[in-house]
């Protein structure tokens, strides 16, 4: 049997420097290809989180690997709790 995706969760700050990237991607013109990165993170995050971006540190009193991906115009900061399957979005913007 396989383990269940992780669950992603993040901050309304988070959904606001969503917003203003999309919103700063329409400005630039690249509205299209920021939202399929942004779609593409979202999926990686919930399916295999250690395997994206590159490790920045580990917080073993809160077993979170902390780490930095990147997707087109698009980065992500997450932290990821691997005994509870828990992935938090710290930061995410136009690169």
């Amino acid at each position: 049997m396989s383990l269940p995706d992780f669950r992603v969760s993040h901050s309304l700050l988070v959904t606001e420097e969503f917003r203003r990237a999309l919103e700063q991607a329409r400005v630039l013109g690249i509205l299209p290809v920021t939202l399929r990165a942004g779609r593409w993170i979202l999926e990686e995050l919930a399916r295999t989180p250690m395997e994206f971006g590159e490790s920045r540190e580990y917080l073993p009193h809160l077993a979170l690997h902390v780490r930095i991906g990147f997707a087109g115009p698009l980065y992500a900061e997450f932290g990821v709790n691997l005994p509870n399957r828990i992935v938090f979005i710290r930061h995410i913007g136009l690169s």
